[in-house]
């Protein structure tokens, strides 16, 4: 049975605590409030795992609210509902960890339940597979998620990192606090460092205001430093300080603030052979490595693969309100034959292409037509994201592999030329 998610939901106003109530009470585990001072005394013995408040309320703000909220840490998430609120305030408030969304009023009901969706989700999505490889992982999960260890994650590029570095935080007793990531490849080596620690105002040309980092927001928390590989020396060694004396210093800043937080690292490269090279600190690297969990390729658990892509295209029919589909025996064997490079995600970026130009007038209790699969193929072709004579090739494959590789057979159920089947025979 689905454990529904639990919210809060803060307003002075009882009609629309009422109508936010019925709309959503089927889904959600919603408990309503019309005054903040009450919700706040409800969150010092119950914890919820999304906060929603009004901005606009007599005698304390939803700013106020959810600040005091999140010191309570009675949430994981805060929402703030606002058409007053200057956009400085909520920057603010969102560099300080004090809201993870801003909704603008007037908003639909259906609105809100898609954001409720959306961050349930994050929590949610499952560590899919049978595999013993898998099974091992999983089992380190559930053991060091109860621990205050720091974790190296390694794995191809897609194997689910960031999936694994969501699951630890989410089972420990770190699960209200922050979960902050940032990725070591996706800045700019010039702005990581103030992305990482945080500036005063006036530290550099462009610091017109004080900004917390990311160091900084992970307190009470779980920060994930995504491809650490990457990371440039002299930043290491400011974060191994950071680690051993579990303080941090704002660029620009002499004030120093204490800081508590899991740090959960990912890395696609061998960081012993980037140590031997002399571009990662070996100090460091087992300040980090207190606990390592490998992830293997998708390639080594074919037999995930079915699961897997299933998974992925029953969330696509549910967002695009169709019926669910199934795979077919051929449509599997073309995907077990594929090697993914990109792991899993690739397999995902797969289901989103089979989906590519498909609309809910598509599915009036009827299979997918020719119409529609060619339509698929052509606009998946068009936006670069599949090439023709790929899918030509898997096609042609899945026939042969249907008549067990007799191109004989093949050719005379079919009428597709010998030569096309023996072209792809000598490829393999």
């Amino acid at each position: 049975m689905e454990v529904k998610a639990k919210i809060l939901f803060v307003d002075d106003e009882e009609i629309i605590l009422s109508n936010v109530k019925d709309f959503l009470e089927d889904t959600f585990d919603i408990t309503t409030e019309n005054s903040p001072q009450a919700a706040l005394e409800l969150l010092k013995n119950e914890k919820f795992d999304i906060v929603i408040s009004d901005f606009k309320m007599p005698k304390m703000s939803g700013a106020d609210f959810l600040s005091a909220a999140k010191k309570l840490d009675g949430c994981m998430y805060g929402i703030l509902l606002t058409a007053y609120a200057e956009k400085s305030i909520l920057q603010q408030m969102i560099n300080d960890n004090l809201v993870n969304k801003v909704i603008e009023k007037p908003y639909k009901l259906r609105d809100l339940r898609d954001s409720f969706e959306t961050l349930k989700n994050e929590t949610d999505e499952e560590i899919i597979g049978a595999t013993t490889t898998l099974k091992n992982v999983y089992e380190k999960v559930l053991t060091v998620a109860k621990h205050p260890v720091n974790v190296l994650i390694t794995g191809e590029t897609g194997t689910g990192k960031e999936l694994i570095a969501k699951t630890i935080h989410y089972l420990s007793p770190r699960r209200y606090g922050p979960f902050i990531k940032i990725n070591s490849t996706a800045i700019p080596e010039t702005l990581f460092e103030s992305e990482l620690f945080g500036y005063k105002k006036g530290a550099f040309s462009n610091a017109t205001q004080d900004k917390a980092g990311k160091i900084e927001l992970a307190h009470n928390g779980t920060l994930f430093l995504d491809e650490v590989g990457d990371m440039e020396l002299g930043l290491q060694a400011k974060l191994l300080r950071v680690l051993q004396e579990k303080e941090v210093e704002r660029l620009g800043s002499n004030k120093v603030m204490k800081v508590d937080f899991r740090l959960i690292v990912a890395a696609n490269k061998n960081l012993i052979s980037k140590i031997d090279e002399g571009l990662f600190r070996e100090d460091l690297f087992y300040r980090m490595n207190e606990f390592s969990i490998s992830l293997p390729p998708l390639r080594e658990r074919k037999e995930d693969i079915e699961a897997m892509f299933q998974y992925f295209m029953n969330k696509s029919c549910k967002e695009l309100d169709i019926p669910s589909l199934e795979l077919s025996k051929e449509a599997l064997l073309c995907l077990k034959q594929w090697n993914w490079p990109g792991n899993i995600r690739e397999l995902k970026n797969a289901v989103k292409r089979v989906f590519l130009g498909l609309r809910k007038e598509h599915f009036s209790g009827k299979k997918t037509g020719i119409e529609e699969a060619i339509e698929i193929l052509k606009n998946g072709i068009l936006s670069k994201e599949l090439a023709f004579s790929e899918v030509e090739d898997k096609i042609v494959t899945c026939i042969l592999k249907h008549f067990n590789n007799n191109v004989a057979e093949a050719v005379e159920q079919t009428g597709i030329s010998k030569n096309r089947f023996y072209k792809i025979k000598e490829t393999k």
